[in-house]
């Protein structure tokens, strides 16, 4: 499932069908009405988290890439198109998306505050709502897009790697300064990660992500399906503390 990092990038792709009316939109996509969207403008791009918000005069539509989504920029994929955009430039094409279509404002809807890559992103609540439930494993935790929205599955193996914390660790044993440099290392490697996808190098990057030995202690890595949401933790038993409540052997 591509992440905030990636959902940007396919922002700054995008950027030159703004300011541009749309001359023909295709796709089986349900409840995306078509012919409304043929003639519209273009006014703007906006990201949230995971999603793509294509911005009109009077309606936005929401693309969301799921887990197996493609798209691409004046070409075509040999998938069934689920929605797909022609500007006099070139065209944008989504395939295995969800889309739909937002007729309220945007600020109604989205709380940007909640975006680890928006200008607006609060700390403090993030680690507020952290904090509401002390009982959750901290990997399932920073991938809950209610508190950090745009973080995934690299990105969370990544940043507790890098902050030295074990995956099954549970988040009220985490001491809050700790915690603090968690979300401070989600925004943090978010952006170096988009910096890494414009250079095409972001693979280069990564210390444990589908990767076997810790690049620190120089020992295998586990492996493992952690969480409620089963999501694949990349970890050092050795370098990566494990918090626990005292009950817990």
């Amino acid at each position: 499932m591509p992440e905030g990092p990636q959902i940007r990038f396919i922002k700054d792709q995008s950027e030159q069908f703004i300011h541009q009316p749309v001359l023909n939109a295709e796709g089986d996509a349900e409840g995306i009405p078509l012919d409304l969207i043929k003639g519209q403008c273009l006014t703007d791009i906006k990201t949230y988290g995971k999603e793509l918000l294509f911005c009109f005069p009077d309606f936005a539509i929401r693309v969301h890439l799921m887990l197996f989504g493609k798209y691409a920029i004046n070409g075509e994929l040999n998938r069934k198109l689920r929605l797909g955009f022609e500007f006099e430039n070139g065209t944008l094409n989504f395939y295995a998306s969800n889309c739909r279509i937002i007729r309220e404002p945007l600020h109604k809807l989205y709380d940007w505050s909640l975006d680890v890559m928006h200008p607006t992103f609060d700390k403090k609540q993030a680690l507020a709502k952290l904090a509401r439930k002390p009982e959750r494993l901290i990997s399932d935790a920073l991938l809950d897009q209610n508190i950090l929205a745009g973080v995934g599955n690299i990105i969370k193996n990544e940043v507790l790697f890098r902050r030295q914390v074990h995956p099954e660790s549970t988040v009220g044993k985490i001491p809050e300064p700790v915690l603090a440099q968690l979300v401070q290392e989600c925004v943090k490697l978010s952006f170096k990660y988009l910096e890494w996808k414009r250079e095409g190098t972001e693979n280069e990057h990564w210390s444990v992500y589908r990767k076997k030995i810790c690049p620190r202690d120089l020992i295998p890595l586990q492996k493992e399906k952690i969480g409620r949401q089963g999501r694949t933790c990349y970890f050092c038993d050795k370098c990566q503390q494990l918090y626990l409540p005292d009950n817990i052997a």
